[in-house]
């Protein structure tokens, strides 16, 4: 009976917590509101009778979509972000634990739901102490990189609601997915003052345990064994590029032509690795391929991950949907699966649509492919199974699809200078591909034998999908080749499929080479790229001095200022374009980090206007005139901040004093002056 209400117990306790205890510990307790909740009220009602194990892992991998779709239903119509997010979180728990009290009373179908398993759970924890070891002990390991620049977009949102504007580019809608950071705007507003970093690290760490959940029950839905659950999870979490460190000799390759050559070159090559940091990670790939890591966007605070859970639970959708249905037995329930896709399939494309409109085309094509085979296959059941499956990850589509056109309507790339051929078969991709799954492949191989052998509807469709998934890596680019994405969607279907004859191929791999040798291969395959990556979080030098952690002298009050002084649609220019004030002072910029408008198709004819301004008014500070005249077109107050360290010998600030008319000083403290243009 305690095993029994333990769940129940422990998520109340847990939201309590969130309400009640200050500071981050808090903070992380009160993911299970909106992260956990929502999500298992649904699928409660979707799923009824399913095992606890079951509807906990869809539960948890469908909260965040469903809090941050009904937050924003309840936000267009008028509704507080506070008040949004409490009752989202309060009425969650209510049908949550209204479903929990009728599953002690009924009994679940276990046959066809994965059992609990004590290995997996040693691995479930294993992989939230990898995520989270870096977020506690270092605090750039938070912010770093993407984090920033989302964390940014999150504080848009909550101060001023949605669709959020670019903060990097004031002016212009946000052409980017912005759910995730809805999602986490929610959150903050269950706590006031809290910071989107801590959430953004909750999640990751709550995503990569449902990540192993869910290759456990795709797995065990495929084949129906412990064994190849046991071999899929592994698999998973470290198969990822598993034998690049075999490969790194390739590097001393380049000592063989140039003009440096010899053992010179081949000392130079092993001095500029890099091991002591984050970068390690483009040692851990495979020589001449594209960077590729299983962890790295769970240690992010991005939406790429949690969209990959959506692509398993999509695939999980698809393999019981096609495995449970009898056709024309509705009493079975396996239609409820055709909701869980579906949810999945819009899922994707509102959190982020580079997967969802890479995996959904691909699983439509799956499909067709599958109803064409269900035509001379009696084995794979009716044409009309995967037929359904298709309508029901197209209706996700077409829900989604004015939020997409939303956010793309201002995306021109030619207007950017962005210039892209989506259709193109890169040099790289191939051996990216080849190098990152080789291994995997190599140990899933036996297992796609047997699904040909054997022509199941759950394999068939894995099968189908990991075709239909390669060939759309190998021939669709994206800009700023972020094609790359693709390579762990072609992985995980192959990891899970991998998990049935794992462990009988390094059995023979064992046989063949010994003990010991294999012992060793396998760990500098698997275990150290791992244990290199962290160790790379937790040493980097880019911590002592990263602008993001470390704060000069004014900085901290001069954004407290910022904060507190300056209405809420501030405009502000920063020098060298710094980021930073997105998140401390929490107001937009004018032209943001060099390389994100490029990325992010910004105007071109607009963004060279900026940067002509920020250029003259950090510069020589001769054309007020013009300078205010594009400032006035931005229809907001505008502010100019100056860091007296930035400009030795210079003062381009006199320029605004002697201009009082245009300009009038606001803040001075600690060499940080504010510039306010006045009203015109």
């Amino acid at each position: 009976m305690l095993r029994t209400f333990a769940p129940l117990a422990v998520t109340f306790l847990l939201g309590v917590t969130g309400l009640l205890l200050p500071g981050p510990a808090g903070d992380i307790a009160a993911f299970v509101w909106l992260g956990v909740f929502p999500g298992l009220a649904l699928v409660r009602l979707v799923l009824p009778g399913r095992a606890r194990l079951t509807q906990w892992t869809l539960g948890v991998a469908l909260a965040p979509l469903v809090s941050t779709v009904v937050g924003w239903a309840l936000l267009q119509a008028g509704q507080p972000m506070a008040s949004t997010a409490r009752l989202l979180g309060v009425g969650g728990w209510i049908l949550f634990a209204g479903g929990e009290a009728r599953a002690l009373t009924s009994r679940a179908h276990t046959a066809d739901d994965a059992p609990a398993d004590r290995v997996v759970w040693g691995w479930t924890l294993l992989a939230v102490a990898f995520v989270v070891l870096p977020m506690v002990f270092s605090e750039w390991a938070r912010v770093r990189s993407d984090s920033w620049v989302h964390a940014g977009i999150v504080w848009e949102i909550a101060e001023r609601g949605v669709p959020p504007q670019d903060p990097r580019f004031a002016g212009l809608p946000l052409n980017y997915v912005w759910f995730y950071n809805l999602f986490v705007a929610l959150l903050g507003s269950l706590r006031p003052g809290s910071s989107p970093f801590t959430h953004m690290a909750t999640a990751n760490a709550v995503w990569i345990a449902t990540l192993v959940a869910l290759g456990a029950n795709l797995a065990w839905t495929v084949w129906r064994t412990r064994a190849a659950v046991r071999g899929a999870v592994p698999v998973l979490l470290l198969g990822l590029n598993a034998g690049a460190l075999l490969l790194w000799p390739l590097w001393l390759l380049r000592a063989l032509r140039g003009e440096v050559r010899g053992m010179a070159e081949v000392g130079r090559i092993v001095r500029e690795a890099h091991w002591n940091g984050v970068e390690v990670m483009h040692q851990l790939c495979a020589p001449f391929a594209w960077m590729v890591n299983a962890w790295d966007k769970f240690m992010l605070g991005t939406a790429l991950g949690y969209a990959y859970l959506l692509m398993l639970v999509a695939l999980w959708a698809g393999v019981r949907w096609l495995s449970d249905a009898r056709d024309g037995d509705r009493s079975s329930g396996a239609w409820r699966w055709l909701v869980v896709a579906f949810m999945a399939a819009a899922g994707m494309m509102l959190f982020h649509s580079v997967v969802g409109l890479s995996a959904i085309p691909v699983s439509l094509g799956a499909c067709l492919l599958m109803a064409l085979l269900a035509t001379r296959e009696p084995k794979l059941g009716p044409a009309s199974r995967p037929l359904a499956l298709a309508a029901a990850l197209a209706a996700g589509l077409a829900v989604a699809m004015p939020y997409f056109r939303s956010i793309m309507r201002g995306w021109d790339a030619g207007r950017s200078g962005v210039q892209q051929h989506f259709l193109h078969l890169d040099v790289f991709m191939p051996w990216t591909l080849a190098t990152a799954c080789g291994v995997t492949l190599w140990l899933a191989w036996p297992a796609l034998v047997r699904i040909v052998r054997e022509r199941t509807p759950a394999g068939a469709w894995l099968a189908c999908w990991l075709l239909g998934m390669t060939a759309f890596a190998l021939l669709v680019q994206l800009p700023e080749h972020n094609e790359f994405k693709f390579v762990w969607m072609v992985f995980a279907p192959l990891a899970v499929i991998g998990g049935d004859s794992a462990a009988a191929q390094l059995t023979h791999l064992q046989r063949r080479l010994g003990p010991t040798l294999a012992g060793v291969l396998l760990f500098v395959a698997f275990v150290l790229p791992s244990l290199l990556l962290l160790r790379g979080f937790l040493v980097d030098p880019a911590a002592a001095d990263a602008p993001e952690v470390v704060r000069a002298p004014g900085d901290a009050a001069c954004y407290a200022w910022v904060r507190t002084a300056t209405p809420r649609d501030a405009v502000f220019l920063d020098h060298h374009s710094r980021d930073v004030l997105l998140v401390e002072g929490r107001r937009r910029l004018l032209a943001g980090t060099p390389y994100g408008p490029e990325r992010a198709a910004f105007p071109a004819a607009a963004l060279m206007r900026r940067r002509a301004v920020m250029a003259d008014l950090y510069g020589p500070a001769t054309d007020l005139a013009g300078d205010a005249a594009c400032l006035d077109s931005l229809g907001a107050p505008t502010y100019v901040l100056y860091r007296a360290e930035d400009f030795a010998g210079a003062a381009p600030w006199t320029a605004l004093d002697a201009d009082s008319a245009r300009f009038e000083r606001v803040y001075a403290a600690q060499g940080r002056l504010v510039y306010r243009r006045r009203s015109s």
